[in-house]
């Protein structure tokens, strides 16, 4: 337990290529040798206090060989790594909002363009844009199956009102989802906003497919790179289709 302790102890003080290099160090090794630690150059007082103690636990610790020293070091460094990567960031439409953090077409082409394999996308209202039409016929084209997900001013009973109600219905290849109206409770409506690209990251927020809400509202959405998230969104809105609640527009 005391190993356990110390390894952890290094992680949270030592820099990534720091763990990298003190694992390379103890790999050769039955027992500390007495350089241990010293690949630490420029290192802080608390990673070398963090390396020191890692020492003296892996010298109390009979039978215990660099290789187990090195091999803790590199998979607790992975576990560390996979989670740096599993990141949310802000995305803004509206004043003052600058680069990344600009939710616009822009970013949205970003997101579309690194589809591979499927693409998820879930409106309240839905203009067909041009610049969106493109990505998506892109999409399609090389062979990105992509789902469809909106609102109708039938389906909401006139709650939703829009001259395009049938957006980006000129592209071939997309199928599209919707939530009929005698599937609903009275007065609902299909609100949500998400994409989700590949099973693997999702942008979820307040901004509809509209000229406006892309360009000058103040809108607010969260990019997730977390394949768990992703799926979780992917999933629930397949088991609506399962269920019956939403249908395919073309069966």
């Amino acid at each position: 337990m005391r190993v356990a302790a110390a390894v952890e102890r290094v992680l949270r003080h030592l820099s990534g290529d720091q763990v990298r290099a003190l694992a390379e160090a103890a790999e050769p090794y039955d027992e500390p040798p007495s350089s241990f630690g010293s690949t630490l150059s420029g290192g802080t007082v608390s990673a070398g206090d963090a390396v020191e103690q890692l020492r003296i636990a892996w010298s109390e610790a009979p039978g215990l060989t660099g290789v187990g020293i090195a091999l803790a070091l590199r998979v607790g460094l992975a576990a560390i790594e996979r989670g740096d990567r599993r990141l949310a960031r802000p995305v803004w439409t509206g004043p003052a909002a600058k680069g990344q953090q600009r939710l616009t077409a822009g970013a949205l082409h970003e997101l579309l363009a690194s589809a591979v394999e499927r693409i998820l996308l879930v409106s309240f209202a839905a203009h067909t844009l041009p610049s969106l039409a493109r990505d998506l016929q892109a999409a399609v084209a090389r062979g990105v199956e992509v789902d469809v997900l909106f609102e109708t001013t039938d389906d909401s009973a006139g709650s939703y009102k829009s001259a395009d109600d049938a957006p980006f219905g000129a592209i071939d290849g997309i199928r599209r989802l919707r939530w009929p109206l005698e599937r609903r409770d009275p007065g609902a409506v299909l609100h949500a906003k998400a994409l989700v690209i590949d099973r693997r990251l999702a942008l979820v927020g307040s901004a509809n497919l509209t000229r406006r809400a892309l360009d000058a509202n103040l809108e607010l959405g969260l990019v997730v790179e977390d394949a768990q998230v992703a799926r979780t969104i992917e999933d629930h809105v397949q088991r609506l289709i399962s269920d019956g609640i939403v249908v395919d527009e073309g069966a």
